[in-house]
């Protein structure tokens, strides 16, 4: 079983509103970053960096972001964010060692859902690229719920 609603569960989503137009693969499209440090048990067989650490890094990117938002729990807790569908470009490969940044902007915002689009960065140049769905969902009762407006301004406002 899957922690994100279901179709027939979810409330009703209206047409989500493009916040910005923007290149996930410019630097200068991004205001929120985070960076990691390279470790070698990132690294798969050809001495790469592993898809399951870029996914660790796009994760700490979005969990930044929402928390940065105040969307990481609600002050009650009653407010969390499941990922709906998530797509991963790989442009380059990343290797050892090194730092990466990861951008992270809202591209959208729907009444339950919104639309995140990422970089990952070495030295300023773009080596993945991502657009994640999240969508707002009340863990009690197990259901999409509405983005709360001081979340959707906060969201909003992380541009460059």
């Amino acid at each position: 079983m899957t922690d994100a609603p279901s179709p027939e569960r979810a409330a009703p989503e209206r047409a989500a509103r493009p916040v910005a137009e923007f290149d996930p693969a410019d630097p200068g499209s991004f205001a929120f970053w985070t960076e990691e440090r390279l470790r070698y048990a990132d690294l798969d067989p050809l001495s790469h960096v592993n898809n399951n650490a870029i996914g660790e890094f796009l994760e700490n990117g979005r969990v930044g972001l929402f928390r940065a938002s105040g969307g990481d729990g609600g002050p009650e807790g009653s407010v969390w964010w499941v990922v709906r569908r998530l797509e991963i470009d790989f442009a380059r490969e990343i290797l050892f060692p090194g730092i990466v940044r990861t951008g992270t902007r809202v591209a959208r915002l729907g009444t339950t859902s919104c639309t995140i689009r990422q970089g990952i960065f070495v030295d300023g140049e773009c080596r993945v690229t991502s657009t994640t769905i999240g969508v707002c969902f009340d863990p009690v009762g197990r259901r999409a719920v509405a983005i709360p407006a001081d979340i959707r301004a906060l969201l909003a406002s992380h541009q460059p």
